[in-house]
């Protein structure tokens, strides 16, 4: 006898993205790789979920370890007390499992509240809410249905008061076809769960609505080459696609003439020749600057439930930066701040940056948009410190348009990225070998830091991770600008 698979709305929504990761993710979960970003959204969207149950005090959870248990007590509590709100509410169709971020009971029967911790109400959303809505609805009798999110406008009054940070709106009207084809998707799903392997080719499924955790997998087999086409800066999916029917998977094989913008056709060339392209205009641009010359890069914190008053959902809020500080004779200083403790950092972190950075001197950043946009924050929300802030924010010199202007390397891979251009001009300085690699990982570091039961010899390891991050960001500027000076690979 054929094994029925069981299905969960999780398992179902996979299928509809890509019925190759459903078949993976039952059959073969030995290779999925999860990366920390995944283990973040999941994070975010508990903490969201955790405010939505805090506005109905008088909620039960239902969450007792045991599947069959859950639906028990779901059963039970529908017949026992019908006025409680319930969370994780588990229902039971056909085979079909979901459990009900909210199910809040109303005159005339339940509304059903899915949490989300987006801004908005996103498109998958509404096949999510139409399966729960099927399921649900044969069980107690539904109002209305509605998807919550968060309301990126709310600022945080503080004492956990929490109220308005979620938007609910109803999904009814949006989601009535969809629960004609929940059946259909369930056939297919079994239908592929019983079967072989699927062979779909890695498109644009593999990242939406979600990164797939089995890319690797389905890309064993696929041509392994140093310069693939994909690297060629806003290639299309379509140009990388008419290029791969003609067994043209690297940039050197696309031949000679070949359509391409301005930018699109030097890395074409560049990667042809095989030799790295130094021009004099960022030379000529940075020899007109004075000195002492700072290096400075922010690291923030962004987090879907503010902590401190006066903050939003999602605002870029800094906790750490680093600085080195160049004098005209190669002498190099390096400052820190990294915030601790609980408390609001943000007067901390602009006051004591204030400092460091002085009155004058050219202040270098990677892609200026982001620093300044942090610095004339700090300014709007600190008054008192304004003025140095704003004179700080006028010294601003971006390193990044310097280098896409004047530098390119094959190995840069079409990206002019701090961390793709450092390994082709400063050997000696590598990210891969740290602890904390990318601002993803700072950002959550910080945040782990930042949990209670985060034990005090992980936040000392952290901190000093982060602390060794950050510097090396403000550490390769350094040497990027040495080398669009003097065109050497220079640790001096």
């Amino acid at each position: 006898m054929a094994r029925t698979h069981g299905l969960s709305k999780s398992r179902l929504t996979e299928w509809r993205q890509c019925p190759r990761r459903l078949w993976l993710k039952v059959h073969r979960p030995d290779l999925i790789e999860t990366s920390v970003k995944t283990e973040r959204a999941f994070q975010v969207g508990f903490a969201v979920g955790a405010v939505a149950q805090q506005q109905h005090p008088d909620g039960v959870l239902i969450e007792t370890g045991n599947l069959r248990d859950d639906l028990r007590m779901t059963r039970e509590l529908l017949a026992n007390r019908p006025d409680a709100p319930l969370f994780e509410a588990t229902f039971e169709r056909n085979g079909l499992l979901v459990r009900v971020d909210l199910l809040l009971p109303e005159r005339g029967g339940y509304r059903m509240v899915e949490v989300k911790a987006a801004t908005s109400v996103k498109d998958y959303y509404l096949e999510d809410a139409a399966i729960q809505r099927w399921v649900v609805g044969q069980a107690v009798r539904l109002t209305g249905v509605e998807i919550a999110h968060v309301n990126n406008q709310f600022i945080y009054p503080g004492g956990e008061d929490y109220l308005g940070l979620l938007n609910r709106v109803s999904v009814d009207d949006r989601i009535e076809a969809l629960g004609i084809d929940v059946p259909v998707w369930m056939a297919g799903a079994r239908k592929t769960l019983g079967g072989d392997e699927p062979t779909l080719p890695p498109v644009d499924q593999c990242k939406s609505p979600f990164a797939c955790p089995f890319i690797g997998h389905c890309n064993v087999g696929k041509p392994v080459t140093d310069y693939p086409i994909s690297a060629i800066p806003r290639i299309s999916a379509e140009k990388i696609e008419h290029f791969e029917a003609q067994g043209i998977v690297d940039i050197r094989q696309i031949p000679d003439g070949t359509m391409l913008t301005d930018n699109q056709a030097r890395v074409w060339r560049i990667t042809q020749t095989g030799e790295p392209e130094l021009l004099q205009d960022a030379r000529t641009a940075l020899d007109a600057l004075p000195w002492p010359r700072y290096y400075l890069d922010f690291e923030t914190a962004s987090m879907p439930v503010p902590i401190w008053a006066g903050t939003r959902p999602y605002q870029k809020l800094p906790v750490q930066w680093s600085c080195h500080v160049e004098s005209q004779d190669g002498n190099l200083e390096h400052f820190s701040f990294l915030a601790e403790g609980h408390d609001d950092p943000r007067r901390s972190f602009a006051s004591r940056m204030v400092d460091v950075l002085g009155a004058d001197g050219p202040i270098f950043v990677y892609n200026r948009s982001f620093e300044l946009d942090r610095i004339k924050e700090l300014a709007r929300d600190f008054q008192e410190i304004a003025e140095p802030l704003r004179a700080i924010a006028s010294r601003v010199v971006d390193l990044m348009p310097l280098t896409r202007e004047s530098y390119y390397h094959p190995d840069m891979l079409g990206s002019w990225s701090i961390k793709a251009v450092l390994p082709t001009i400063a050997s000696d300085l590598d990210y891969s070998s740290m602890d904390v690699g990318d601002g993803g990982d700072a950002e959550a570091s910080w945040l782990e830091i930042l949990h209670p039961e985060t034990a005090e010899d992980r936040r000392a390891f952290l901190r000093k991770a982060l602390a060794d991050y950050c510097a090396l960001d403000t550490l390769a500027m350094v040497r990027l600008s040495r080398f669009l000076i003097g065109g050497a690979d220079s640790q001096s």
